[in-house]
């Protein structure tokens, strides 16, 4: 593959046409989903405004220019984001990070950026990028309330998690329970896995969430559900696996994910598997997950060791 050729002359070509048919589906799901050349700079956006004024007021304009705020986790300089467009188009890697930006009317906010090369023939012609405003208001469902008080992040009538894009709570229960019939027509099992880090520092939770449901999503199966029940549990609802798969599965994760994420994060896991006509209800197979999570969260905090292991419990009926 050829990389681009990221020379200060490099001419801007616009895109237009078919190619930017994924624009407009994908800014339904993002605050904003646009296409830059090799260079960062906005050669194409999804229908309507973007960051709060006409898109065509931002044709040209170099990504890097909109950041703000200083060196950390959001605050990165314009220099440190042409170093990471230049990564993705000759590495033909993807990015995920956290950037602030300042909107039209001099405010800033924290978005959620996603980045990945925009292959055209046997070269990179740019990237595509969506960005998730983390202090919007949530995405709601039709009969949600206005006026609740709470973290708009975790808030449980949200569609999707705001930081880690995952099913929140609510929508990830409504979407499990709708495989229950199927599995009890096959005669299948299903299980689900909470994955607690509670003992990390809360500096650190938004961070691990994030980073959790990214190594979560390339290794679970297309069919499994994802969903963020709230500031430290991640859960994982899978088909047509028992409670010996699930307690592997469990212990894989209790040992393999914590050196990917954030400070090391001590993770347990609560199993709870679901027999195919049992009548057991959304609520009742949460319920167990909870119970064997509080007893996963009880053994890892009496283990002994540095770092302390984590630990897992699959729900057994007494």
């Amino acid at each position: 593959m050829t990389p681009p050729q990221n020379s200060g002359a490099a001419p801007l070509v616009l895109a237009s046409g078919p190619g930017t048919g994924w624009l407009a589906i994908a800014g339904m799901l993002a605050d904003l989903a646009f296409e830059t050349d090799p260079l960062g700079r906005f050669t194409a956006f999804a229908p309507g405004k973007a960051l709060g004024q006409p898109a065509a007021q931002l044709l040209g304009t170099e990504m890097a220019s909109l950041l703000t705020g200083p060196p950390g986790e959001e605050g990165r300089s314009a220099a440190q984001f042409r170093a990471i467009v230049t990564t993705i188009c000759t590495e033909c890697v993807a990015w995920h990070g956290r950037v602030q930006l300042t909107r039209p009317d001099g405010y800033t906010s924290i978005f959620r950026l996603s980045l990945a090369p925009r292959i055209a023939g046997d070269s990179i012609s740019g990237t595509y990028g969506v960005l998730f405003d983390l202090e919007a208001p949530e995405m709601t469902l039709p009969d949600s309330h206005a006026g609740r008080t709470g973290d708009p992040v975790l808030r449980r009538n949200s569609l999707l998690d705001a930081e880690t894009g995952l099913w929140s709570h609510r929508t990830f229960a409504e979407e499990m329970s709708r495989r229950f019939d199927r599995l009890d027509v096959e005669g299948q099992p299903g299980t689900l896995l909470y994955l607690g880090f509670s003992r990390a520092p809360a500096p650190l939770q938004g961070a691990i969430a994030m980073r959790m449901a990214e190594e979560l999503r390339d290794i679970i199966r297309p069919t499994d559900l994802l969903g963020r029940i709230d500031a430290t549990t991640i859960a994982l609802w899978c088909d047509n696996m028992d409670h010996l798969t699930g307690g592997e599965r469990a212990a894989k994760f209790c040992t393999q994910l914590p050196p990917l994420l954030p400070g090391n994060a001590q993770v347990t896991v609560g199993v709870a598997p679901r027999w195919a006509g049992s009548g057991e209800d959304t609520s009742t197979v949460i319920a167990h997950a909870i119970a064997a999570l509080r007893l996963a969260d009880i053994v890892a905090q009496r283990a002994t060791g540095v770092p302390a292991s984590g630990a897992w419990k699959v729900w057994q009926r007494d």
